[in-house]
């Protein structure tokens, strides 16, 4: 299914949610000893998003396999940043975690993020 990088907008503006990007800011020091991170820390953005199901059966840009993975959509004018695959996003008592981003351009400007995320 394709869409016009406006009709992604007014699926945003209409039928979107308050949510919250969880950005990974410093990704920290691994201790091989013990095999964890120390040291990293986030940063919280607001944005208004849409969640809705994709059942495509292969879940983009990764290597497995695996079905009725989420997509939600970003609109770029409501992020101050760009959503990465190390990121999650909160809200409506659900935290997913980025697989994948798509950024959808118009006339080279950055209208909306598409990401492929999953809990």
């Amino acid at each position: 299914m394709s869409f016009r990088p406006y009709d992604l907008l007014n699926l945003v503006n209409r039928f979107g949610e308050p949510l919250t990007l969880n950005k990974v800011t410093t990704s920290g020091t691994y201790n091989p000893a013990n095999g964890t991170v120390t040291g990293s820390a986030t940063t919280d953005y607001s944005f208004t998003g849409y969640f809705y199901n994709y059942d495509n059966g292969i879940a983009g840009n990764i290597d497995e396999i695996r079905r009725g993975t989420r997509k939600c959509l970003i609109s770029a004018s409501s992020l101050a940043v760009v959503p990465d695959d190390e990121d999650q996003i909160t809200g409506n008592g659900d935290t997913v975690n980025i697989l994948s981003v798509v950024t959808i351009f118009s006339n080279g400007i950055a209208i909306c993020y598409i990401c492929d995320v999953r809990e």
